[in-house]
Order: C-alpha cells, then sequence, then structure tokens
C-alpha cells in the first residue's frame, strides 16, 4: 500500500523534508506484531471475536478510498457460500460441542 506524498506547510527546527517522497506502509508489519496480535504465527479466530483488532492492524484489503473493492465482494460470496451449506444440507454433529464441533453434511434430498 502506498501513502500519498508528503505534504507540510509546518517546518520544526527549520527542517525541510523533500516533499517528493513516496511513504510505503506495508501491513505484514501489522498483521504479524506481537504487540497487536500475540503468537502471531498460530491461527488464531479468537483474537477477531467481540471489536476485533485495533484499528488499523489487520487490513488485508487496504483501507480509506483506495480499498480493494474485493472486500465487499468477498463479504458477499461468504453470505452465499453460508446460505448454500445451510439451506442444501442436513447437518450430523459427531462429537458432543464441548469437544468442538465437526459435523457431516447429508445432501437434501429432493422428492
Amino acid at each position: 500500500m502506498v501513502v500519498d506524498s508528503l505534504v507540510t506547510t509546518t517546518t520544526p527546527h527549520d527542517y525541510r523534508p523533500n516533499l517528493s517522497i513516496t511513504l510505503d506502509c506495508f501491513a505484514h508489519l501489522t498483521h504479524k506484531n506481537p504487540q497487536y496480535f500475540p503468537n502471531p504465527e498460530e491461527f488464531d479466530l479468537s483474537r477477531f471475536g467481540g471489536n476485533g483488532p485495533p484499528p488499523y492492524t489487520f487490513v488485508p484489503f487496504g483501507a480509506g478510498p483506495r480499498m480493494c473493492p474485493g472486500n465487499e465482494y468477498s463479504r458477499l460470496e461468504i453470505h452465499v457460500f453460508i446460505h448454500k451449506v445451510v439451506t442444501k444440507f442436513r447437518w450430523e454433529t459427531l462429537l458432543r460441542p464441548s469437544q468442538g464441533l465437526p459435523i457431516r453434511l447429508h445432501p437434501h434430498h429432493k422428492p
């Protein structure tokens, strides 16, 4: 993700920055930062529960006006997928919920 060029009108201590520089921001640096995500190499969905991570610490689709349009498309895709699984299959739980919730899906038979 590339941030717009730096623009400033104030110069502390007579420092004149080069206004043609470009700031690069790498989302991977915050995605793997243990300050925001304990054990960042471990898959842990619970870190996204509740209010989720702090703003702009997990930005898989970018942020702001240049956010990837795939963000809303992926949200739509997961809703369609869940609808199809719920309406087209009968669910059979294999274990008690205290041990996780593995399931077996059986297609509904059309009469």
